[in-house]
């Protein structure tokens, strides 16, 4: 059904194009080899194709039952109340869970059973590891970078060209965070592309899960790997006695400091600038596609903001200033400028040119909450073992109960402030409710209700069909 309203677009803008050189394209890969065809009539076939196509998969389903269905109650008590109860003896019956909104909800998994869902869910966890694991390569490459020695060991042909200054502090200075940039720049598609395939049954949910798999990604694969690179992928007996952790970090972590202060500078400055401010990736990639896709510009669209990869970033660059405030001060301004550059660059962008595609009702900032009490947690153990290292035991002791308090903290705000994320206050609901009571449009919002959850694979096509005469206009002034 998309693809056939796209051709639709595209039919209505080439009938209004003026140049005729437009009007002919090659049949074959990407436009530039096959025989020349006439673009009319080579997507008004197209078109009409897939209308025939879409008209039998419609005729095939029509009437089938599905194992769910969308519910709508009269109030929004009622729909709490329905929510939040069993509605039946049998409790794999009548599961119940609140519906997206009409334009958040991502169809595949809507008529998925448990079965199906769980078993997804699943096999994403294990494509989830195995990402994780591979991309420990990159890792690898990259602390390579960092060490001449072991270059001038495994290369000793490069001895020469390293022992120039400039070329080893670029090498050792800029260039692995560059590398591990771009590494990195594949990972968010891969993990939309894992939580789409979850049994998620709105994009919202989509983009959470997503936002999750990368801040985790991120933390293990850029923070840990990089730090323990050298210690933790070769000793894993250090998990059965949890006590040499604190003094690893502690020997490990500030060793990597001038690694994150130039990862700051890659990942934060140049990408606030290059990818938030110009949107330098899709500009590329539009000039490129559009000559060999024949696309142009009635497809455009305003774009949203990215939250799967803006903000496990943000919240990664906290991690780093809660972790090396004290053990390297120098990160400190770098984090400045990058977070009065990026108050300034979100703003803009949020109220210029990004579009909300859903409202998600603050349900990303539990995800916030938890990164900065583990960053908390964190640098206190990191403490805890610098201090050990340096046979401070009265300090040492004094840092201890700080971790206890900060996860009895983060207990408190859990039981008492995680609900407002889940649910809606029921005061709120029913506040909501006496106000439609008085509010005369409510009869038209319940007649739109009734049309709004359709799958729009199953909608009628409303465009004229592609048999018409092709010289015609396809949108005609009334009389």
């Amino acid at each position: 059904m998309s693809d056939a309203k796209k051709l639709y677009r595209r039919l209505v803008h080439l009938k209004s194009e003026t140049n005729p050189q437009r009007r002919s394209i090659r049949d074959g890969f990407c436009g530039l080899f096959g025989h020349k065809v006439n673009v009319l009539d080579h997507y008004g076939k197209k078109l009409e194709t897939l209308e025939d196509n879409v008209r039998m998969e419609q005729l095939s389903v029509a009437g089938k039952e599905v194992p769910a269905a969308f519910v709508s109650f009269k109030s929004r008590l009622g729909a709490a109340v329905a929510l939040h109860i069993q509605q039946g003896t049998n409790p794999t019956e009548w599961v119940t869970e609140r519906a997206p909104e009409p334009q958040d909800i991502h169809w595949p998994f809507f008529s998925s059973s448990f079965i199906k869902r769980w078993i997804s869910k699943l096999l994403v966890v294990v494509a989830y590891a195995a990402v994780t694991i591979l991309f420990l390569i990159p890792v690898v490459i990259v602390q390579g970078l960092t060490n001449l020695e072991q270059l001038e060991t495994y290369f000793p042909f490069l001895e020469s060209i390293l022992s120039l200054t400039v070329v080893s502090e670029v090498i050792t200075g800029y260039l692995p965070s560059l590398i591990l940039q771009m590494f990195i720049a594949f990972v968010p598609p891969i993990m939309i592309m894992l939580s789409s395939v979850e049994g998620c049954i709105s994009f919202s949910q989509i983009e959470k899960s997503a936002c999750i798999k990368m801040l985790c990604f991120t933390i293990w694969n850029i923070f840990f790997a990089n730090a323990l690179s050298g210690t933790v992928l070769y000793r894993f007996d250090i998990f059965l006695d949890p006590k040499e952790i604190p003094g690893i970090l502690a020997d490990a972590v500030p060793a990597q400091a001038s690694f994150f202060i130039a990862y700051v500078v890659t990942s934060g400055w140049t990408s606030l600038l290059s990818s938030v401010l110009f949107r330098l990736s899709p500009l590329i990639c539009s000039i490129i596609k559009k000559p060999f896709s024949g696309k142009d510009g009635d497809e455009l669209k305003v774009p949203s903001i990215p939250y799967h990869s803006h903000i496990p970033k943000v919240l990664f660059f906290g991690l780093l200033g809660i972790t090396y405030f004290f053990l390297a001060p120098l990160i400190i301004p770098f984090l400045l400028v990058y977070c009065c550059l990026g108050y300034i660059i979100y703003r803009n962008q949020l109220l210029i040119v990004y579009a909300p595609k859903y409202d998600t009702g603050g349900r990303f900032w539990p995800t916030v909450h938890n990164s900065t009490i583990f960053s908390l947690v964190l640098m206190h153990i990191i403490a805890i073992g610098i201090f050990g290292l340096k046979n401070l035991s009265l300090a040492s002791s004094l840092i201890v109960p700080l971790p206890i308090l900060t996860l009895l903290f983060n207990e408190y705000c859990r039981k008492r402030f995680l609900p407002i994320f889940e649910d809606y206050p029921l005061e709120c609901l029913i506040k909501k409710d006496r106000q439609d009571q008085n509010d005369p449009t409510i009869a038209v919002f319940y007649n739109k209700l009734s049309t709004a959850y359709e799958d729009p694979a199953l909608m009628p096509i409303r465009h004229p069909r592609s048999t018409d005469d092709h010289n015609s206009p396809l949108l005609q002034a009334g009389v």
